[in-house]
């Protein structure tokens, strides 16, 4: 019974989350974006789980506090808090979480003492992978059973009782400076997409290889995954690793270890493929692991010389600290990385 009961994709890709002391995942093609908390909007607020609304650029979105869904006590909202717009059914809701930090695919499976089918339905849409991990693999049907379920996550994962988590905040001073930061950011957010300001930043997943920081702009990603098996094609260039097969598309790999030529440092994973796409060309990254997600101040990225490396100029942007942004245009643009599977 339990090989149907987790029939639901326990190795897609999530984009994971915390509140409180639990990681929570959810499914990356339910997730549309994600901003910085901003000032929200309780005059609506109408049950349980119902944080109240934000306006976005003039539609007006209701939010989801996965704080109060999970059964935590509430507490203010933060500006160091996120908000991640998503699809449930027709509509787009939004969720209040207290940190995004990754997308990552993998082995899901619950720890045998989850592996019980009356627990993993107490809540709709839910599976409890550890005593601190779940995945929301169903938003509408997590979502509106908390309006209404008395289950508590954390009655569930007794490892965890809520605590008090809630940040120290010393004074009226500091109240008045948070209110006033997430206003701001909510006036910039209702404006009309044209008169917004947009600053100069890009949206990026950072993963590493050979013991290097790499970030790749997230409009360029289509889906990240396990490296699945890879097909050697000979008389290609000796920085395609090979093909293979995502979701019945042949997809050639390219290896930047060697498109870079990176030092080899001891052992490599290279067991997630980044998947590229521009509309017209698509092809994968293979990627030790993937690290985290977040924004670059595109100021901040400084052009790196090497004139040993003419590869590294072409598909190196430039450096933040340690962190290499690539240059993804470059490579979508290069047809060196795209190989005719016909003649394989």
């Amino acid at each position: 019974m339990l090989n149907n009961l987790y029939s639901w994709s326990a190795m897609d890709h999530y984009l994971f989350f915390s509140v409180g002391h639990i990681r929570c995942g959810i499914p990356f093609s339910d997730a549309i974006f994600m901003i910085r908390m901003v000032s929200i909007n309780t005059e609506n607020r109408n049950g349980k789980g119902k944080a109240g609304t934000i306006n976005l650029h003039g539609e007006i979105l209701e939010v989801y506090s996965i704080r109060e869904l999970f059964g935590f006590k509430e507490r203010p909202p933060l500006p160091s808090d996120n908000l991640i717009i998503v699809r449930k059914g027709l509509e787009n809701v939004v969720l209040w979480v207290d940190e995004t930090y990754v997308i990552q695919g993998g082995d899901l499976e619950p720890e045998d003492r989850f592996m019980n089918e009356h627990l993993q339905t107490i809540i709709p849409g839910m599976r409890i992978i550890t005593s601190d991990l779940v995945v929301i693999f169903d938003l509408i049907e997590f979502l509106d059973y908390g309006l209404i379920g008395q289950t508590r996550l954390i009655d569930i994962l007794s490892d965890h009782t809520g605590g008090n988590d809630t940040p120290h905040i010393s004074s009226v001073r500091d109240y008045q400076e948070i209110d006033r930061v997430l206003r701001e950011r909510a006036e910039q957010l209702a404006l009309p997409k044209e008169e917004v300001k947009r600053p100069p930043v890009i949206e990026v997943i950072r993963f590493n290889l050979m013991y290097q920081e790499f970030a790749v702009d997230m409009k360029y990603i289509r889906e990240v995954i396990q490296t699945s098996e890879i097909t050697p094609v000979p008389g290609t260039p000796d920085f395609i690793a090979g093909i293979c097969s995502v979701r019945g598309e042949i997809i050639s790999l390219v290896d930047l270890r060697t498109l870079l030529s990176i030092p080899e440092k001891g052992l490599t994973d290279l067991n997630r493929v980044i998947v590229l796409t521009d509309g017209n060309l698509t092809f994968g990254l293979l990627a030790d692991q993937i690290t985290g997600i977040g924004t670059l101040k595109t100021g901040d990225i400084v052009r790196t010389v090497r004139k040993e490396q003419t590869a590294w100029q072409n598909y190196i942007c430039g450096t933040i600290d340690s962190l290499h942004v690539l240059n993804v245009q470059a490579l979508l643009t290069d047809p060196r990385m795209i190989i005719d599977d016909t003649e394989t």
